[in-house]
């Protein structure tokens, strides 16, 4: 049974983290909608797109780069291209090409491939030939048919040790790869129309992230860029000859400071977009648009369908204005390609049968008043009717795809209430008692007969799809678990008092306000050192200083835009001292030398002086585990150990306070009562005895203590910003698996830590209390998402709810991983039976 409950838990765990990203960030793609044809006569015959991997506006505007700030005042128009969280290139690319944001089912494949198909311009052209990397290039030549041809270069290529000739190299082979293309194609192509050519330049990215963007290497590579897009225009311009080619130059997304991106900042939604040739307006001025928008631009240059899932809207002030009726038109088209959604949105939540709603009959109404405004001549009416009803098409899309969202949050409220009240009748240790089975028959007869109603309204209502019965189901049957299982059992009994009961109430719900502010984990820390003094009466004269040394590590500033290597070499420092001043019980002679050559090569690595890419660096990690094996199993010496072991890798992955962080964390938990006896004399512990109100505070220490391990050095945005930097001692050339578990690996270092801790310092029960307590910290925060709001809002509600929700299945399994990490010893080997079997 304790297996089967467990396995419940994990699938809990999941359902509920599906479905809250599921329920506010439903799939936006719809299958089966028809395309819709734009007007004839498009301004151009082809469209070149340049994508500046990685270029943010501010960079750009500060020290603008000579052709294309000529374009900007002189020929194009221009403005800010505002991306969306994650500030990613594989998202970024499918905004640009086919209007549409981010699926967070994308999370799924890691974030390498697009969760499903999708419509783009790429597509819809009559043909597309596009160059760059090996990671953007191939995503839309999949599934493509012969649409997109596609080349790309070896993968190696993007390495980020700062090389500029390296750098250089991935868009000078982009650009050499377009000259040989007009050379070789030139027959088949000169007059062909609604053609793209797209050129994916990842210079700029790949310099941000090794030099950052205020180096010189990160400008020369944008006036590199602009050199050769000089060259390029003139070029094409003289093959074909025809002054039919429109230009789109812009960026997937920005970067920070420090060479990062995937968070919310300005530094990284703001792109530039600069757009000039045929049929583009000569403004001169800044217009602002949003990054989806660029897709139905390129549609109407180009007279191709607008992707049919996609989200934005058609900048007009970017068409020629002399070209109005054609703007009109193709205003029309976008509006109808929405329409579309619109009806494909309310089927899926009202039913096939289901009668159009007023805000789709309203819709309707205004697309064929402008119709006939356009038909009648009165073209600048027509547009400004469009211009009307974008808002309202907008809002009804949303209005649509959130309209089952109340009920199905509520779903899984008593989804997860319900598995709530299971693990608190787990950990009381609650025997089940079979006095009262007809109340728990009156449960099983109302759990059958509510199912087979479900199943019934399902088939009469004629919704397709299985969502809102699916999560109907699972609250049911959660609840009915839960329901049946208190029926079954006397309620438990607590002692303890209010007082104790008010301090975990506190203490969680400062906890739950520091998920937003990450400096309130300080005055948490703070608060677990007061009621710490007061719990434990015999506890470690240190325990109190070292609790507040702990507190000041959520005031500092987030690691992120400097590498402070000093703060690096002083962590190393202060465990060589440790090494040399420990006990002889804790480490023998041997293990201190083996120690000793570990920090004293990471302390070379770090300073620069030794490369460890090549095989020093991966040798202290592999060696990590065979040194902690070494250590004593005594409580104290293990969880020691298993910090020190770990200080050299987590070391060649910082760039500043980290390891120092781990030092205090480890010393806070080496001052907790550390015999098992004095343990149990002290919070009353019986290994069949119901829980008390105290052991909840304990576990919301625990509970602190992951937090800690996760937000101590870092917060939201710094974890979820992809640098570089980081994994710089172990590897360069862009390989986002490795360099992923690298970053992962120093995240979950402090965990571990914690771990050993909770396995050494806690009995099982106590470990279950504090999932039972992360659990109710998630029920808060689950609430939190919402897909409204700015969208720097949105990820980190997003980013909270994720890390509330799988801290819990985090905490399970380093509880089992550290079981190895406390209790193997090579020391503990039976050397005689080993000889013997030899």
């Amino acid at each position: 049974m304790g297996y089967l409950f467990w396995i419940w838990g994990s699938l809990m765990h999941v359902a509920i983290l599906w479905g809250v990203l599921d329920v506010n960030f439903h799939s936006p793609v719809l299958k089966g909608l028809p395309p819709i044809q734009l007007p004839s006569a498009p301004p151009a015959k082809r469209l070149v797109l340049f994508v500046a991997d990685g270029l943010r506006f501010r960079t750009f505007i500060e020290d603008p780069p000579p052709y294309l700030i000529r374009i900007m005042t002189e020929r194009g128009t221009w403005g800010v291209s505002r991306t969306r969280m994650p500030t990613e290139s594989r998202p970024g690319h499918v905004a640009l090409a086919a209007g549409l944001y981010e699926d967070p089912s994308a999370l799924f494949k890691g974030w390498k491939e697009n969760p499903v198909d999708f419509d783009s311009v790429f597509n819809r052209s009559h043909q597309t030939w596009a160059w760059g990397s090996p990671d953007i290039i191939p995503m839309f030549v999949k599934g493509s048919g012969d649409k997109v041809q596609g080349k790309s270069y070896p993968a190696n290529w993007q390495d980020f040790d700062g090389n500029s000739e390296g750098i250089i190299r991935l868009d000078s082979w982009v650009f050499k790869e377009v000259y040989q293309w007009l050379t070789d194609n030139e027959p088949e192509t000169k007059y062909l129309d609604r053609i793209i050519l797209f050129l994916h330049l990842l210079g700029c990215d790949t310099a941000g992230h090794a030099n950052k963007p205020y180096s010189r290497e990160y400008r020369g590579c944008v006036t590199y860029v602009d050199r050769e897009i000089e060259r390029l225009v003139r070029t094409v311009e003289e093959h074909y000859g025809d002054n039919r080619t429109a230009y789109v130059f812009t960026s997937d997304h920005g970067m920070t400071d420090w060479g990062s991106h995937g968070s919310g900042s300005l530094d990284e939604t703001e792109t530039p977009l600069v757009v000039w040739g045929s049929g583009v307006n000569s403004l001169k001025k800044q217009v602002d648009v949003e990054q989806a928008d660029i897709a139905p631009l390129i549609s109407s240059l180009l007279g191709i369908p607008i992707p049919v899932n996609n989200e934005g809207v058609l900048p007009m002030k970017y068409l020629r204005d002399e070209n109005a009726a054609y703007t009109a038109g193709a205003l029309i088209a976008n509006l109808k390609q929405l329409k579309h959604q619109v009806r494909g949105n309310r089927v899926l939540s009202h039913g096939s049968d289901s009668e159009p709603h007023l805000r789709e009959t309203s819709l309707s109404q205004g697309i064929h008043r402008a119709e006939y405004l356009l038909t009648a001549g009165k073209t600048m009416e027509a547009i400004n009717e469009g211009k009307g009803l974008m808002s309202l098409a907008k809002e009804s899309l949303v209005y649509f795809r959130e309209y089952h969202r109340g009920r199905l949050m509520f779903y899984l409220t008593i989804s997860w209430l319900g598995w709530i009240m299971l693990l608190f009748l787990k950990i009381t240790n609650i025997s089940l008692d079979e006095n009262r089975p007809k109340l728990v028959l009156l449960w099983d007869v109302l759990f059958v007969c509510t199912s087979i109603l479900l199943f019934i309204v399902h088939r009469v209502s004629g919704t397709s799809g299985w969502r809102l019965q699916g999560y109907a189901l699972l609250a049911l049957l959660s609840s009915w678990l839960a329901t049946r299982s208190f029926s079954a059992n006397p309620c438990p009994s607590f002692r303890g008092g209010w007082y104790w009961i008010g301090c975990t109430i506190s203490l969680t719900s400062i906890m739950s306000f520091a998920l937003t502010m990450r400096w309130i984990f300080g005055a948490a820390t703070l608060c677990m050192c007061v009621i710490q003094g007061v719990l434990f009466k015999d506890a470690d004269r240190f325990l109190p200083w070292t609790t507040i040394v702990l507190a000041a590590f959520p005031l500092l500033p987030t690691v992120g835009p400097d590498t402070q290597t000093h703060l690096v070499l002083l962590a190393l420092v202060i465990g060589g001292m440790t090494v040399i001043t420990a006990d002889d019980r804790h480490m023998n002679i041997s293990l201190k030398a083996v120690e000793g050559v570990r920090l004293t090569t990471t302390a070379l690595i770090s300073s620069g002086l030794v490369d460890g890419r090549s095989l020093l660096s991966w040798l202290i990690l592999i060696s990590t585990p065979l040194c902690i094996c070494a250590y004593s199993v005594e409580v104290k010496g293990r969880i020691f150990g298993v910090s020190l072991a770990f200080l050299p890798t987590l070391a060649l992955l910082s760039v500043s306070y980290e390891p120092l962080f781990l030092i205090a964390l480890t010393g806070h938990l080496l001052c907790w009562p550390m015999t098992t006896d004095k343990r149990c004399k002290m919070w009353g512990f019986k290994k069949k005895e119901t829980i008390s109100v105290k052991d909840f505070l304990v576990a919301g220490f625990f509970m602190l203590y992951v937090l800690l391990g996760f937000f101590g050095t870092g917060n939201i945005a710094s974890i979820s910003s992809f640098d570089p930097t980081w994994t710089r001692h172990f590897l360069t050339v862009f390989s986002p698996f490795t360099m992923c578990t690298l970053i992962v690996l120093k995240t979950s270092i402090p965990l571990l830590v914690v771990g050993c801790g909770i396995r050494t310092l806690a009995p099982s029960n106590l470990f279950m209390t504090t999932i039972l307590l992360a659990d109710c910290l998630t029920l808060q925060v689950m609430h939190t998402v919402t897909p409204r709001g700015s969208w720097m809002d949105i990820g980190s509600a997003i980013s909270r709810f994720v890390i509330a929700m799988t801290l819990p299945c985090l905490m399970l399994l380093l509880y089992h991983i550290s079981r190895l990490l406390v209790t193997y010893s090579v020391w503990k080997i039976d050397h005689s039976q080993i000889k013997q079997h030899v």
